[in-house]
């Protein structure tokens, strides 16, 4: 699809143009004009023109709406009304604009900080007026179909925000904290976008003996192989790639996701759903009568799932899938308190990936730690620091540590960011 964004309506009512990088795009102008109810006028201009006017129109409306809030009217906004409707808009079109996964609603007493996770670390974006809270939150928690009139319990929901900046599957948490004299709930909004990049193992820049090593493992005919790491750690970027390298063979390839981050063109892609007794391995023991050939697991997370997918590498299906483990070597503990034995494991294990994301130095330079302990040069963007375990127990390329150490000498990263993710 295009980008585009709406521009002042002409003198002549009912008129709106419309800057677009592709003019004969017909299906996004058809979906304006039916949004609108305007004869639309595109105008072409580059996607860097469209960025920058984007960037001024939510520089823009994030003033007006503000100030709007500020007057005594403002004051007296519910969740309905619309300038708290646009509040919550901009934030979200902000964030997505931003790249970032992770939006975090923190309200106080003094007010309600508003802080947004880019690139793995949290930064300030906006302090509101603490009144403005409630109903931003509400407002969330109607788009995520979530219980409004209970405070005192944890909820979780999800929505689709569709975004001139591109459309993002948005999950929804909030817990009760305490806030002085009352109760407050923090809500937490993890940003899941759903354009699909269309990463390849060979886009990820793995090295030559790592990118062997997948590629053997996601050619395997059947076995389990898995890929450890924390929350946002790149685990499903890797599994994807590997993927996509397989799946125009004449195969039968379903995914158990939770949720479905986006479209994986010739994949069944299944969305657990556990508040109805649909989990991983209600799902997993479905897929088996599908006749399949490569399952992906979205996580195994319990006994049953574990054992599920252990027995279906064993008969003739290769099961991907990660797992939360702080290390590759870590994995084989983790399953043995999941109830899988080590020698279980060892008959189908392919390989275990351990990764992690690290910031890149925005300069390309080598740097150590000023004397304050953090790095003097600036960052853009994340790479990945990847082991590779082999089933016999030697790594394919070294560890975590030993390719971490690798960037620094490269010049990609530095000694502080590799201290703050793997630790010193």
């Amino acid at each position: 699809m295009a980008t585009f964004i709406t521009k002042e309506k002409a003198h002549e009512a009912g008129v709106l143009s419309v800057a677009i990088s592709d003019i004969h795009d017909e299906l996004t102008l058809e979906r304006i004009r039916f949004r609108s109810g305007c004869r639309v006028v595109p105008e072409q201009h580059s996607e860097a023109e469209i960025r920058q006017m984007l960037r001024a129109r939510s520089r823009k409306d994030s003033d007006s709406i503000l100030q709007s809030l500020a007057s005594q009217a403002g004051r007296e906004s519910s969740w309905e009304s619309e300038p708290i409707i646009n509040l919550v808009d901009s934030l979200l079109d902000t964030a997505i604009r931003q790249k970032a996964t992770d939006i975090h609603i923190e309200p106080s007493e003094k007010g309600l900080r508003i802080r947004f996770r880019i690139d793995g670390m949290l930064r300030e974006h906006k302090h509101l007026p603490a009144w403005i809270a409630e109903p931003v939150l509400v407002r969330l928690k109607l788009l995520a179909s979530v219980d409004i009139t209970e405070r005192r319990l944890p909820h979780d929901g999800s929505f689709l925000f569709e975004s001139a900046c591109g459309n993002a599957n948005i999950r929804l948490s909030t817990l009760p904290v305490q806030g002085g004299e009352q109760a407050l709930e923090k809500c937490v909004l993890r940003l899941l976008q759903t354009k699909d990049d269309g990463a390849t193992l060979d886009s990820l820049n793995f090295r030559p003996e790592i990118l062997q090593a997948l590629r053997h493992a996601f050619k395997a005919p059947q076995g389990l192989f898995l890929v450890t790491g924390p929350t946002g750690s790149g685990k499903t970027t890797t599994l994807y790639a590997g993927l996509r390298e397989i799946i125009a063979r004449d195969i039968n390839v379903t995914t158990i996701e939770d949720p479905v981050e986006y479209k994986l063109d010739g994949a069944n892609q299944v969305q657990v759903n556990e508040k109805c007794g649909f989990t991983f391995a209600t799902a997993l023991r479905s897929i088996l009568r599908q006749d399949p050939d490569v399952i992906l697991v979205g996580e195994i997370r319990d006994q049953e799932t574990a054992r599920i997918a252990i027995r279906a590498a064993q008969t003739g299906h290769l099961v991907l899938a990660t797992l939360h483990a702080n290390s590759a070597c870590a994995a084989a503990g983790r399953l043995a308190d999941l109830g899988i034995p080590k020698s279980l494991l060892q008959e189908a294990l392919l390989g275990v990936v351990a990764q992690r994301l690290v910031r890149t130095l925005h300069t390309g330079e080598s740097a150590d730690e000023s004397a304050s302990g953090e790095s003097p040069h600036a960052y853009r963007g994340r790479t990945a620091i990847i082991e590779f375990l082999k089933p016999d127990g030697s790594y394919a390329c070294g560890t975590l540590r030993e390719d971490a150490e690798r960037l620094v000498r490269q010049g990609i990263t530095d000694t502080a960011e590799i201290a703050r993710v793997l630790g010193s």
